[in-house]
């Protein structure tokens, strides 16, 4: 099967479903509030939301440093293990990262459409060891078809290969290798050196040396 099919499949983008809808999106009955304030004791850091039964954390709800009214982004919980799932993130643009319960590690970020957020833009995926993202597929406008898919080594994090919607891939030409030519091993004589010699040999004229004596 094909990159570019295989994804489409993993992540379809239904048209009444959005990643940025909360999985908790309204106060559960047995869930608690604490709110954080700020040091002046009257603007809104965050919003906690603790399951009464677990303790654990499901939501935690930031807010912009110049207007608590207005959400930042959004934590989001398992309800059993209070793990992190993921972020709604709602500053500049909107994007949505998730992470593996398991070991709290990022596993992907969606980015939206700047215009329109039910389009998505580009997701990022990233490796489980270094954090670095290793493979990024970047969408057409319409926010459902994948345009072009680039993977990239998370060690020298260079692209190493991009696959097109005509699902062509692509690889990097990796540039010709230097010959070494054998007159770049010659040394230069030291100006000293090359002093020395001349007065050597004018020594020697002077002298009336031959050199099939030397």
């Amino acid at each position: 099967m094909k990159l570019l099919t295989a994804i489409q499949k993993v992540l379809p983008v239904e048209k009444d479903s959005s990643h940025l809808q909360l999985l908790y999106s309204n106060m559960h009955p047995e869930t608690r509030e604490e709110v954080v304030y700020r040091k002046n004791g009257k603007s809104v850091d965050k919003i906690i939301e603790i399951d009464v039964n677990t303790g654990s954390k499901v939501k935690t709800t930031h807010y912009d440093y110049f207007n608590d009214k207005k959400i930042r982004s959004v934590d989001e919980y398992d309800r059993k293990t209070g793990k992190k799932l993921r972020t709604i993130n709602y500053v500049l643009y909107k994007s949505v990262d998730e992470y593996d319960p398991e070991t709290g590690k990022k596993l992907r970020t969606i980015n939206f459409n700047v215009k329109d957020e039910t389009k998505i833009s580009s997701i990022q995926e990233y490796d489980s060891e270094t954090g670095k993202i290793i493979t990024i597929s970047i969408y057409k406008r319409d926010g459902k078809t994948v345009s072009i898919i680039k993977k990239i080594d998370p060690v020298t994090e260079k692209v190493t290969s991009w696959v097109n919607n005509k699902n062509y891939e692509y690889k990097p030409v990796e540039p010709a290798k230097v010959m070494t030519r054998s007159y770049d091993n010659i040394k230069v004589t030291d100006p000293k050196d090359k002093e020395n010699i001349a007065q050597l040999i004018d020594n020697l004229y002077s002298n009336k040396v031959k050199f099939e004596n030397i």
